[in-house]
Order: structure tokens, then C-alpha cells, then sequence
């Protein structure tokens, strides 16, 4: 009986998935409609363009720590012709040194297991660690509390949030921001620190406690790139300071396993990992191991109490969690 309600359960539950995903489409195609797309260009050799630009922007402007809106950030201006007043440049300065990294573009066009976008760029990432912070670490399938301030390589301000937001990849509530599905601005916050605690300010509001806060200067393969947005024209690399307060581990398909216990090759990459080889990652997969039952009642004891993940048990003579082994359930 527990596995024919199972069953009916789940088949609504891909039903009302099936919608969702119909409705996602539909919002995301008008968005795109209203953004005008730029025709596509070659990744890599937009990126070439791209990174002489970055660096020539490093080389001529300089930075100065400051405060905006309350919160810890940057202000970076042109160094005049001559350099009169004998500028640090930002490549030059030793106060805050620059950092880099080779990653690739982790976008998708789908969440399937095959969805990753084609682009095998090596793309170099700049950036600046302001404050290394001292809480915990953020990974790729976190929900990050952040706030940002973001510009293009003429200065110009495009968008600010000194209050936070929550960013989750990919969003598990409509209440999260996929804004965090910008590749760049995602894997530099991965590694980052949060805040050590939240202070409860007279007035009622609240601040954190030595949050991490980097600047971060993405190609336009790691940010929109052939996608304007309001005040971004098309291949635009982008320049953000992300301030990064506090980290909440999330379980995407709510089946009673947490997201980083379904990377089960820890590679970092939870798209990668289908036990039962249907396409959909065991993250977001309600059967992981494809047997009719769904996990969250596999993870639980005869008294429907969730076991912790480590004590999860396995089948009699098997090797595997029981909630990945289609011959126990």
C-alpha cells in the first residue's frame, strides 16, 4: 500500500513538475524577448576581446577601500594621463593583491543531466579579496545571503543591494533570486566565507559581523554575454563587489537528503550524479534510485522518523544506502 500511494504521489508531483517547468519557460522566454538578445558570438573569441579589456582596466585604474550604503566596498577610478599623482594601479597593488583562477562557464540550459551549456573555454577570473571573513565556507549548492554593487568597465553603476538577498543555484523557492546563476559572480561566491554573526542594531535594523567581501571582474561568457540587460548591452564584461553574510545548506527536491550528500562522486558537481540513469540528478530526483518508492520514505525509520544521513542504512547484503539500491525498499 506504502508503495502504490507513493507511486500516486509522485506521478502528480512530475505532473505539477512538468507545469512549473512549462510556466519557467514561458516567464523566461518573455524576459529573454524584452532583453534583445545580440546574435551569438564564438565564446572563446569573445573572451579574447574580453580579458584584454579587463586587464587593460586593471592596469589603468586604481581602487580605494570604502564604505557605501553602510556596507564595505570599493571605489575604482581612471588614473589620469601621466599618472601625476603616482597611482597604484589595481594589477600593481600589494594592499589588496590580485587573484585569479581558470574555471569554466557552469551555466546549463537545462537542469537534466545532459544539460550543460557547450562552451569549453578556459576563462581567467580576476579578483579581489577585501575581507576574507570569518564564517563559514560557502559551495556551489548553498543558499548565500549576499549583497552587491555592480558596474561595467566605464564605471558606470548598473545595479546596487545593500540590504541581501538570497541567492540560491538553482532557486529552490520562488522566494530566492536565480541572479546568482550569473557563472562568475556564482564561483567566486563558492569558496568565499560568511559573516561570524548578525548584530541587532538600536534602530531595529541589523548588521553582520565581518562578512566576506571580494570584487570580482567576469568576462561576458561568465556573466550576460549575447544578453542585455537594462543599463548592459550585450558582451559586457562586469565588475561586483559581493558581500557574502550567511550560508543555509539546502536539500533541492526536499526528500529528506541534503543536496551536498547527493554529490555522490564529491566532484562539486551534483548535475553529474543519477543513480537510476533517467536524465535528472539525484538532487532533484524524488526516486534516486528509480524503484517506485519514493526516497524521502526510505530515508525514515519504522516510526517515520528521518535517519541522519550516516546512518541511513543499507540493504541486507547490499553495499549502497538503501534509498540508492532499487532492491530494497
Amino acid at each position: 500500500m506504502r508503495a502504490q500511494l507513493a507511486t500516486t504521489y509522485m506521478n502528480k508531483v512530475k505532473i505539477f513538475s512538468a507545469l512549473f517547468l512549462a510556466l519557467a519557460a514561458l516567464i523566461s522566454c518573455n524576459r529573454d524577448d524584452d532583453n534583445n538578445s545580440a546574435p551569438i558570438r564564438d565564446y572563446g573569441e569573445q573572451y579574447t576581446a574580453d580579458i584584454l579589456a579587463i586587464e587593460t582596466y586593471l592596469k589603468t585604474h586604481t581602487l580605494t577601500v570604502t564604505t557605501i550604503d553602510g556596507q564595505p566596498d570599493v571605489s575604482i577610478t581612471a588614473i589620469p594621463t601621466g599618472n601625476p599623482d603616482n597611482l597604484i594601479s589595481i594589477w600593481d597593488n600589494t594592499a589588496y593583491p590580485l587573484q585569479s583562477k581558470i574555471v569554466q562557464n557552469d551555466n546549463r540550459t537545462s537542469n537534466a543531466v545532459d544539460g550543460e551549456l557547450v562552451d569549453d573555454t578556459q576563462y581567467k577570473l580576476y579578483y579581489l579579496t577585501i575581507n576574507t571573513g570569518g564564517g563559514a565556507t560557502a559551495k556551489s549548492i548553498d543558499s548565500t545571503y549576499v549583497s552587491y554593487r555592480g558596474w561595467k568597465l566605464d564605471n558606470a553603476e548598473f545595479d546596487r543591494n545593500a540590504n541581501g538577498l538570497w541567492f540560491t543555484y538553482p532557486p529552490v523557492t520562488s522566494a530566492e533570486t536565480n541572479a546568482v546563476s550569473i557563472s562568475g559572480f556564482r564561483q567566486i561566491l563558492s569558496g568565499m566565507n560568511a559573516s561570524t554573526g548578525i548584530i541587532n542594531n538600536p534602530d531595529g535594523t541589523f548588521s553582520f559581523q565581518n562578512s566576506g567581501v571580494a570584487v570580482a571582474f567576469l568576462p561576458s561568457g561568465l556573466a550576460y554575454f549575447s544578453a542585455a540587460r537594462t543599463g548592459i548591452p550585450a558582451y559586457s564584461p562586469l565588475v561586483f563587489t559581493i558581500r557574502l553574510h550567511t550560508i543555509r545548506e539546502r536539500d533541492h527536491d526536499r526528500d529528506g537528503v541534503l543536496t551536498k550528500y547527493e554529490d555522490l562522486n564529491n566532484d562539486g558537481n551534483p548535475f553529474n550524479d543519477d543513480t537510476d540513469g533517467d536524465n535528472t540528478p539525484d538532487f532533484f530526483d524524488i526516486d534516486d534510485d528509480g524503484d517506485r518508492v519514493q526516497t524521502r520514505f526510505e530515508v525514515r525509520d519504522e516510526n517515520n522518523i528521518r535517519y541522519p544521513f550516516e546512518l541511513i542504512p543499507t540493504c541486507p547484503g547490499g553495499t549502497q544506502k538503501r534509498h540508492l539500491d532499487p532492491n530494497c525498499n
